[in-house]
């Protein structure tokens, strides 16, 4: 090896490793300050040289949140191109970062372990234990891998002067609150022993600890010890001590505001923290239940859209593929004088990488462009945020990208789900038509082929053997024909009647009638049907005119009527009869037959079903063009067993509407009708 080429690649192995089986498990874990992108592409290749499952970590801790922005962001993307390179992706948050790790590694039983070479200082890592040799004595049986970067020079855009502003507002509390102290102590020196003024440093300092960080801390507690000693201990105006009693005190001084200053940082980051993945949870709650209470594509992306607007204060668009092209189905257009923003869009979604505003992949546009991706990884859309106030990145913060990559997983199961559900309905729409067909055929063969028969017979009979058929027996056949084929059209009219109205075709003309004209229309075409049984009709004598479809309630009158005279015995009554309602018209049409099976009061009104199959001829299409004609009119229609024996069919008739003004050929008509009934 040449004298100046340096290995990126250290291994350290703990003394129990061994080589692995396959299966093995490779960690990368991410943070600010190391060379985060060369760790995930060495992890990556040494994973797909092995064929391993390998995941990325980073850890947030404290100590993260007071890197530099550029360094944060390094990570976030790093951490997007290890999932992009088919890693799973894991944000932590915590205070000792070897103890999540170590944590992290048991649960998902890690092999190996790929470590970035920190950019501290060599006097610090003198003094501190290394990552690596936390991980060594937590881990059994795991392999640790140190990377080392490519290039040391300094990386440019480190922003650091970003961060001082706020750093030095601290340290100016600090020195300010310890001065203010002091001038309180001075003036109450001669009243209170020396102990008493040591508690007005302390509640400064724990002052200070709760609204600044631990460097202004730490100055706080070496300036109150340093004027303590100066100005109060005998000696004045000298740092030297000669009671050893005030050494102890200003020792404790400074151990007890290191502690507060530790402790308060630790509480200010865990509730930070805790606001974070509070905030989160209930976002990816609201948009669960607002997503699930969806059921049209339409709704589901639009209440999608007004989600992430509000979550992110932004601009939100979807875009869905439509034949070759993506097209915004929801929320804002893309701005029309950038045409990159389009490309941007169809590069996200080929590419299935986040890109845009804020990244480091295609960056020039206005919006941030992130791919809406399933559990497999089939892109659905794109999702797309412009911010509608100048920021400053908010975008690639962890907490809030990660959050908006977990929302767009649920967008995107959203839409596989929705699109599965229309395959779905599809497909019953299928079977449907296809039972309905297989049914069609079974059901109406025997009622189409009889009479065709019948008919067929009795016309052969009179063209063949004409002369030797007396007037009879030829009128006989010639009745036969004529009930055959008017029992035909029947069939053939409730098969037509049932596909318009299923389709939608046929439309209700509602006029006023009265209902007995339409009552003794039906009972004129049924008068073969029942001139074995009696009809009895009662209707109240102040029925006012109703308004219907007169043929359609007519044929509603004419399936009852015969379905009554077909389950009947002859020489049995048929009822009609019928109530006012407040806001309807209540008929029954009543048989003394042997009434319905129990439990069938529903189910006879489906298409082709009949109660007792093969017992009476039918296609039973007749209940379902009733309910159908019903449900059209805005009524219902039920039917139930009779106590005294028989079935009843009850159906409403709502009112709607105005009642014409009655006048008196109007009523003379009706008088007349009822007359004749």
């Amino acid at each position: 090896m040449p004298p100046n080429h340096r290995d990126p690649v250290e291994g350290i192995t703990s003394p129990d490793s061994a080589s692995h089986p396959a299966g093995q498990r490779f960690l990368v874990c991410l943070g600010p300050d190391s060379n985060a992108l060369e760790l995930v592409q060495t992890a990556r290749r040494m994973a797909e040289g092995v064929k391993a499952e390998w995941y990325a970590l980073f850890v947030d801790t404290p100590s993260h949140t007071d890197g530099t922005r550029s360094d944060r962001e390094h990570a976030v993307h790093s951490l997007q191109a290890a999932e992009s390179w088919g890693a799973k992706t894991f944000k932590v948050s915590g205070l000792v970062v070897a103890a999540e790790i170590i944590n992290f590694a048991r649960q998902n039983g890690i092999t190996t372990i790929f470590l970035g070479r920190s950019k501290q200082k060599k006097w610090y890592s003198r003094l501190t234990t290394s990552l690596a040799t936390k991980l060594l004595r937590g881990l059994e049986g795991v392999d640790i891998y140190l990377v080392a970067p490519e290039s040391t020079a300094p990386q440019p855009g480190k922003r650091r002067t970003l961060q001082l502003p706020r750093r030095l507002k601290g340290y100016f509390l600090a020195v300010a609150g310890v001065i203010l102290c002091t001038v309180l102590a001075f003036g109450v020196f001669y009243y209170l022993p020396l102990s008493n003024l040591v508690m007005f440093y302390l509640l400064t300092m724990v002052i200070i600890a709760t609204v600044s960080e631990r460097g202004p801390t730490i100055l706080a507690s070496l300036l109150s010890i340093g004027l303590f000693a100066f100005f109060f201990v005998t000696r004045y105006f000298s740092f030297w001590v000669e009671n050893v009693e005030y050494t102890v005190t200003l020792v404790m001084m400074l151990v007890v505001a290191t502690l507060i200053s530790g402790l308060t940082a630790r509480a200010r980051y865990q509730a930070k923290v805790a606001r974070q993945q509070e905030w989160q949870t209930t976002a990816l709650y609201d948009m669960n239940q607002g997503l699930l209470g969806k059921s049209g594509l339409e709704e589901l992306l639009a209440a999608a859209v007004e989600q992430i607007s509000r979550l992110f204060d932004s601009r939100v668009s979807i875009l869905l593929p439509h034949m070759d092209d993506l097209e915004v189905r929801a929320g804002e257009p893309l701005p029309q004088d950038d045409v990159r923003e389009g490309m941007v869009a169809q590069w996200v979604f080929k590419n299935n990488c986040l890109a845009g505003a804020g990244t480091q992949t295609l960056p020039q546009v206005k919006g941030l462009y992130m791919p809406l991706k399933t559990a497999n990884r089939q892109v659905l859309g794109v999702l797309r945020l412009e911010r509608r106030s100048p920021s400053t990145g908010k975008y690639v913060e962890v907490e809030y990208l990660r959050l908006l990559e977990a929302l767009g997983h649920q967008i995107a199961l959203a839409l596989e789900r929705e699109s599965l559900s229309q395959q779905t309905r599809r497909a019953q729409l299928q079977v449907e038509a296809e039972r309905f067909r297989n049914t069609l055929l079974s059901s109406v063969s025997h009622d189409l082929r009889t009479p065709l028969t019948v008919i067929a017979g009795s016309a052969s009979s009179l063209l063949e053997a004409q002369e030797n058929l007396d007037d009879k027996i030829r009128l006989e056949l010639i009745q036969t024909i004529y009930e055959e084929a008017k029992r035909l059209d029947l069939v053939v009219q409730n098969l037509l009647e049932i596909s318009r109205l299923q389709s939608g075709e046929i439309r209700i003309n509602k006029e006023w009638h009265v209902l007995e004209e339409v009552i003794g229309c039906a009972l004129s075409q049924l008068e073969g049907q029942l001139k074995q049984h009696s009809v009895t009709i009662n209707l109240p004598q102040d029925l006012p005119l109703v308004q219907m479809d007169a043929l359609l309630i007519e044929r509603v009158f004419i399936n009852l009527l015969e379905n009554a005279s077909k389950y009947t015995p002859p020489g049995t009554k048929i009822e009609i009869s019928g109530a006012l309602e407040p806001e309807a018209l209540h008929l029954v049409v009543a048989d003394q037959g042997p009434g319905l099976p129990p439990g069938q009061e529903e189910r006879i009104f489906e298409k082709f079903y009949q109660a007792r199959p093969g017992a009476i001829r039918g296609a039973g299409l007749g209940l379902a063009i009733c309910r159908c004609i019903i449900e059209a009119h805005d009524g219902q229609i039920n039917a139930i067993n009779r106590p005294e024996g028989g079935a009843a069919f009850h159906f409403t008739l709502p009112f709607t509407g105005d009642q014409p003004d009655w006048q008196e050929p109007m009523l003379d008509l009706e008088q007349e009708t009822r007359n004749e009934a």
